[in-house]
């Protein structure tokens, strides 16, 4: 099956919309803590990648193994179900979207409940995501917060886009601002 699902995911451009189907799906979520995740997975996980154009972190789980989690766009969580497409790069990577764990016929799929653990280790549970509102990350403790305020703005001289860098309200009260 892994073989199946890889030849389903991976594009044969340097990156492609690719639609999540009966082998795999995929969990995005946002660049801003998505490492905490990671850190929190400890090395059990499997394909990863980052998107970097729409600043997400994205899992390949195995077709349906989201199913049953509460929608939880408010924090800025996205799963791909079968038949919804997303970009996906080549393994060579497009333009600073890149694998942070290649894809391989023995290191394809993230377990579902232990991503869904870890994420809501990081943010709180899914369930209370529309309550919750999005949550970013302080720039000087590196605490997610949901508490925060604008301390950098910043343009990209890539591609134009705005970026921000978050404090939290006690670091930010800290530094005098």
């Amino acid at each position: 099956m892994s073989r199946v699902a890889l030849a389903t995911l991976l594009p044969k451009q340097p990156i492609e919309l690719r639609r999540a189907d009966e082998h795999w799906n995929a969990v995005a979520v946002p660049t801003t803590w998505s490492r905490l995740v990671l850190a929190n997975l400890a090395g059990r996980n499997g394909a990863v990648f980052e998107d970097t154009r729409f600043r997400n972190m994205v899992w390949i789980i195995p077709s349906g193994g989201a199913d049953d989690w509460p929608e939880a766009h408010g924090m800025g969580v996205i799963i791909y179900r079968t038949g919804e497409q997303l970009a996906v790069p080549g393994l060579g990577g497009f333009h600073g979207s890149h694998w942070l764990r290649t894809p391989s016929g023995q290191l394809l799929f993230t377990d579902p409940d232990e991503l869904r653990t870890a994420v809501e280790k990081v943010a709180g549970p899914l369930a209370d995501a529309e309550q919750l509102g999005p949550m970013l990350v302080c720039c000087y403790c590196n605490t997610p917060t949901r508490d925060s305020k604008i301390v950098d703005t910043w343009t990209s001289p890539c591609d134009g886009s705005v970026h921000n860098t978050y404090a939290c309200r006690g670091c930010d009260s800290t530094r005098g601002r």
